[in-house]
């Protein structure tokens, strides 16, 4: 069934009216550990397995420099999924503006991912583009943010929840004073 290009889920579906038991989990496992004693015995049918992660790994770093896949193997993954080709593709372009830090690039790049329809997902981002369109030019154009602050506030909302149930003002500020001062003792 996997084979054939049926999905974890839709196995577990098939199964499970005939009995199983298990979960998705298990039957995903035991996929993996066929498909790796098959590679092991030269039993692969003749196809690749590229591992997602590897997939992840093409967003942001070169083919070059992805030990995981070979030009061949790229080459009929972009053939057999052209929509991933063009998604490469413009995030590498979303990739270079924010980093040679020309924002008026930006509104072009909205313009051409706004045309790819195969991924829903980009579509949702490129909205969210849109919608802070001014905050994200400022940010590519700028080397300023509020990383800082933000660290900050992330930590007294940590203490904050340890402290749970002991919500005395006065106990969060000696917290936050103790934790700061024992930081700044370690450095």
């Amino acid at each position: 069934m996997r084979s054939n290009g049926q999905t974890y889920t839709e196995i577990y579906e098939f199964i499970k009216s005939k009995g199983y038991i298990g979960s998705v989990a298990a039957i995903r496992m035991f996929m993996q550990k066929e498909r790796a004693h098959a590679k092991r015995l030269g039993l692969h049918g003749g196809k690749d397995y590229i591992h997602r992660i590897t997939l992840s790994q093409l967003v942001y770093r070169n083919l070059e420099d992805v030990k995981l896949i070979t030009q061949d193997q790229y080459e009929a993954l972009l053939k057999q999924y052209p929509e991933l080709a063009a998604l490469y593709g413009i995030l590498r372009d979303l990739h270079r503006i924010v980093f040679s830090k020309k924002a008026e690039d930006l509104e072009h790049w909205i313009e051409q991912a706004s045309h790819l329809d195969a991924v829903p997902e980009l579509k949702s981002f490129v909205d969210g583009l849109k919608h802070d369109i001014f905050a994200i030019k400022n940010a590519i154009m700028f080397d300023y943010n509020n990383g800082l602050a933000e660290g900050s506030v992330t930590k007294i909302k940590l203490i904050k929840r340890i402290m749970y149930g002991r919500n005395s003002f006065a106990l969060l500020k000696a917290k936050v004073l103790m934790h700061e001062l024992l930081y700044a003792n370690s450095n």
